[in-house]
């Protein structure tokens, strides 16, 4: 019962310690640590307020106004009389030349010829413009998570096959030792697998120290802390089912800033338009409504007021042409964009050929390698070949490996910029 406590615990502590992870988590994790994404929620607070104050453009707005003037000169009513009505028998009212007023203003917007509607919708445009500016940002971001993560899985392969080559090494070396015993080797073959051995552990030693490089800036971007121990899936990309189309951010971008444009030649469109409002007015004031009365006096005045600012007309026909222009300029972006994109995708499958090409003659090679690195070994066992020749044959073997392991993770890179080009998913 014990042992198997002990078992049990040693598999949790193991399971707990050993971790796998994708090139998806690290790019959604990498995503999530990025200090621009927060930004999404932070300009769509702001537009949520501008939205709002955008709204209550058809709230009652209250102005409250004072004024206290003193004027030079009052109307007056200057008339000659005909006797008997003279000056004395009759007086004619005459105003203050000082005068106060305090009044409130109560306006309801009856119709803004649009403006409240086409400014919603341009602040809506521009919400969705600035989120597909940051959404190129992040694209750029997954693309170097990508050449980090194949990077580490490429460093990776080629440190697995070091050791391999290592354990094989010293088998060797055991038995050319044995061989000097017998007098079958010489020292000089022993030596000369010992520097082999030298040459195989300082490149182990390079290889874990660019391993940790990769590593650590992976976990830096990331945010998370990943070790040496953390297994990298290899993603399973096929040439096979490549699309063509093309679904990239900057696209998305330029289509969000073209109906941006449009919702400001909109705008400029309800800012030539006439407005209706109505309007409700109550004071106090000296004169009030009755400016011969130099009594203060409450006064109201209730009605309805059309506002036109004509002057919009001088400049709206330039406006308009120059978002015209704006457009056609992003249109022609847009295009040269398309054209570039697809000169890349052309060039990347014929690499992608390319590399599955040289991977199908690689494995033929390391065949053959294997063949001749086996019958090498038994001509050094009778005495036949030197350790000299078999170490070159060891080293080809080992050259057609690493030839197949560049060209393998090469050619995983290339279908993942295809798939990226078109911003296209990938299955794992």
């Amino acid at each position: 019962m014990r042992k198997i406590v002990i078992l049990i615990f040693a598999l949790f502590f193991c399971l707990s310690c050993y971790s796998q992870i994708t090139i998806e988590y690290c790019q959604s994790k990498a995503k999530a640590n990025y200090p621009t994404f927060s930004n999404t929620s932070l300009l769509e607070k702001s537009s949520a307020y501008s939205l709002a104050n955008a709204t209550r453009n058809y709230l009652p707005q209250i102005n409250f106004f004072a004024k206290a003037t003193y004027q030079s000169d009052v109307t007056k009513i200057d008339v000659t009389l005909p006797p008997p009505l003279t000056a004395d028998f009759i007086k004619f009212p005459q105003m203050s030349k000082d005068q106060y007023q305090a009044a409130l203003e109560l306006s309801q917007v009856i119709w803004d010829g649009g403006y409240t509607y086409n400014k919603r919708k341009e602040i809506k445009a521009e919400l969705e413009a600035q989120k597909a500016n940051l959404e190129v940002e992040l694209y750029t971001l997954r693309e170097r998570i990508a050449n980090l993560y194949f990077g580490i899985l490429s460093i990776k392969e080629q440190k697995s096959l070091t050791i391999l080559m290592q354990k094989e090494l010293d088998r060797n070396i055991e038995q050319v030792n044995a061989f000097a015993e017998t007098g079958l080797a010489n020292e000089s073959d022993l030596d000369l697998l010992k520097v082999e051995k030298l040459n195989l552990e300082q490149r182990i030693v390079e290889i874990e120290l660019l391993e940790k490089s990769y590593i650590n800036m992976l976990s830096l971007m990331m945010g998370e802390d990943l070790s040496n121990d953390t297994k990298f899936i290899e993603p399973e990309l096929k040439s096979s089912n490549l699309s063509t189309t093309i679904l990239r951010p900057e696209l998305r971008a330029m289509d969000n800033q073209i109906k941006l444009l449009d919702a400001k030649k909109k705008m400029i469109n309800a800012g030539s338009m006439p407005h209706l409002a109505a309007f409700a007015q109550g004071g106090y004031g000296k004169p009030a409504l009755n400016m011969f009365n130099e009594d203060p006096d409450f006064f109201a005045i209730v009605g309805l007021r059309l506002s036109w600012n004509i002057s919009s007309f001088y400049t709206k026909s330039n406006n308009a042409h120059q978002i015209d222009i704006n457009k056609q300029l992003l249109e022609s972006n847009r295009n040269t964009f398309l054209f570039n994109t697809n000169l890349q995708m052309e060039g990347q499958m014929t690499e992608i050929e390319r590399l599955e090409k040289l991977l199908k003659s690689d494995r033929e090679i390391i065949v053959l390698r294997e063949r001749i690195k086996e019958t090498s070994h038994f001509k050094m066992e009778n005495g036949v070949m030197s350790v000299s020749d078999y170490i070159k044959e060891v080293n080809a073997t080992d050259l057609a490996k690493q030839n197949e392991i560049l060209h393998r993770i090469q050619l995983l890179m290339s279908i993942y910029k295809q798939k990226n080009l078109t911003n296209q998913s990938y299955e794992n």
